[in-house]
């Protein structure tokens, strides 16, 4: 089960992209609750210990649009 590293959800992420890193297969996650990304490594042969990779915090803008106050 994997749960979002930002605000703690377990259940269903959107989906974004998949592709395979060195022996990982990795899993690029959007979480439905606070809408922040995430990488999900997960080794194949089940040698190596599964991890999750934070990608930044998106920041909901401010109304207006306007970056200069």
């Amino acid at each position: 089960m994997v749960k979002c590293p930002y605000c703690g959800y377990e259940g269903e992420f959107k989906l974004l992209k998949t592709w395979k890193y060195s022996k990982w297969d990795v899993y690029f996650y959007e979480c439905p609750i606070c809408g922040n990304r995430f990488r999900y490594q997960i080794d194949p042969t089940g040698k190596y210990k599964s991890y999750i990779i934070r990608i930044g915090i998106r920041r909901k803008e401010k109304e207006g649009g306007s970056k200069n106050g």
